[in-house]
């Protein structure tokens, strides 16, 4: 545990109960917002290949996939 988050929860404890758990929560959210291990990476590549023009429309796909739905 860092050093700034063992000051954090410190501070916490000092808190009343109902504010910790208000505090505790959006924590919780917090963290369930950042991406996973990976996501970042992943994006960043996505984001190359479509610069690079290596990508497909949803209905190319469709059509490859024999699901058109229109």
């Amino acid at each position: 545990m860092t050093k700034l988050l063992e000051q954090a929860i410190k501070r916490l404890r000092q808190l009343p109960e109902q504010m910790q758990d208000s505090a505790a929560r959006a924590v919780m959210l917090q963290l369930e917002e950042e991406p996973e291990s990976g996501d970042l990476e992943a994006i960043a590549e996505g984001r190359a290949q479509i610069e690079r023009g290596e990508f497909i429309t949803l209905e190319q796909l469709e059509h490859d996939l024999g699901s058109d739905s229109r």
